[in-house]
């Protein structure tokens, strides 16, 4: 019998704070204490042999996955599985120097692993393309689906294709990739829609816009000429008690004042699907099983 070539894992959403830490003697791991985030995770196997179980924060906006080793003797380590390559039969050492620096200011150092998708730092070839590349999938692409811890609604990474019972096919629109998008999944925006008109918040600081709790907006972004729309309860943030920031942050941390970031906030409400084989992003609407 033939094995699929698409495969669904399923995610589990997590609330995380950052913490600043030191690792020794191999440099350092350094991120402020910030806001409360959300990041997505689905578990790998690393190796053959003994099984090597990791939770991944699986991030499109990075093309470099690590784990930690098992001689790791950072506080950032605690808590934390480790990769033991002893257990491991097809393990090979690459014998090159892996490190990497996030926006914002993480820096991590140590052996050199694989990519998970294109934009990788350290100009690794990455799993998915590694299963494109030898024919391992039915289609050159990738869906995510991203649920709210809030309603338990599901998430999940399709590899191969897509999942077609998650979204309604007639709606799927995708915008092609920018020509210089330097590995990045960059795409053109047309507009941000909000209220049909500039909304009027008060700038917070640090790029953060605060606005009362009780306010009503309809926040939207246009790609291709398709407007998708931001749920209210993933756009108004409550940061303590009758305190509220917008999800739309400003901040210069990607090299241009003219690029957006495009997160969760927005990607929880469209079934998006990203296609590697035709340079193109793909949105839709997400049919909600009730």
């Amino acid at each position: 019998m033939t094995k699929p070539k698409v495969h669904t894992i399923p995610l589990t959403p997590k609330s995380i704070t950052h913490r600043r830490l030191s690792r020794r003697a191999t440099g350092s791991i350094t991120a402020s204490v910030q806001q409360s985030d959300k990041v997505y995770y689905g578990q790998i196997t690393f190796g053959t042999g003994t099984p090597q179980n990791f939770d991944i924060d699986l991030d499109i906006g990075s093309g470099d996955l690590f784990v930690f080793g098992k001689n790791c003797v950072s506080p950032a380590c605690n808590n934390h599985p480790k990769y033991d390559p002893d257990f491991d039969k097809t393990f090979s050492p690459i014998d090159r120097n892996f490190s990497i620096k996030y926006t914002d200011d993480t820096k991590i150092s140590g052996i050199q692993a694989r990519s998970l998708f294109e934009l990788s730092v350290n100009g690794q070839t990455t799993p998915i393309m590694n299963l494109i590349n030898n024919n391992k999938l039915d289609k050159p692409q990738f869906s995510f689906l991203l649920g709210r811890e809030a309603d338990k609604s599901p998430s999940e990474l399709t590899i191969g294709g897509s999942n077609p019972v998650r979204y309604r096919a007639d709606t799927l629109a995708f915008t092609n990739l920018v020509n210089n998008n330097t590995g990045a999944w960059e795409i053109p925006i047309d507009n941000c829609v909000i209220d049909g008109e500039e909304l009027n918040t008060q700038d917070h600081k640090n790029g953060i816009y605060s606005l009362p709790c009780e306010d009503v907006h309809e926040v939207g972004l246009i790609f291709s000429g398709m407007a998708w729309y931001i749920n209210l309860s993933d756009f108004t943030v409550e940061v303590t008690e009758d305190v509220c920031i917008g999800a739309v942050i400003y901040g210069n941390i990607i090299g241009s004042n003219t690029k957006w970031i495009i997160g969760s906030a927005f990607l929880k409400n469209v079934y998006t699907m990203f296609d590697q084989g035709n340079r193109q992003v793909g949105f839709a609407e997400i049919v909600h099983n009730n």
